[in-house]
């Protein structure tokens, strides 16, 4: 019976301590969710980046070299096109830096400018 006693104290302080711990790691976790709570996806972030250099250097040619030394820059466009993918590049850049649109969006319109510059500087605009 005395065994019992000791038992049963000891597995109150074993649950006692481990309550203790639980409460102390939620407020832990607790703490580091309030402190990145408005931090950007890391991986949209970085996507986005790299969508955004790639149209910098499609429209602008500001890149002076490219994969393994090939020298990549300006690719041949109509300048007309060209000039008006800028402006909405500007304008989205603009409207990104003002945080008037999420990151989200701000994604997925540079995809779908990238997919449209692909697609005009595949076009021959000598034959129109």
């Amino acid at each position: 019976m005395e065994s019992a006693i000791y038992f049963f104290v000891g597995t109150s302080a074993l649950m006692f301590m481990i309550m203790m711990f639980d409460v102390q790691q939620r407020r832990r976790v607790n703490k580091i969710l309030k402190n990145t709570r408005d931090v950007q996806p890391l991986f949209l972030l970085r996507s986005t980046e790299e969508k955004l250099r790639q149209l910098n250097t499609i429209l602008y040619g500001n890149m002076p070299t490219g994969i393994n030394g090939v020298p990549s820059g300006r690719v041949t466009m109509n300048e007309g096109a060209r000039q008006l993918m800028a402006s909405q590049l500007g304008k989205l850049v603009s409207d990104y830096n003002a945080r008037q649109v999420s990151l989200k969006f701000y994604n997925n319109k540079l995809g779908e400018m990238l997919q449209m510059v692909n697609q005009i500087k595949q076009m021959n605009f000598e034959q129109i």
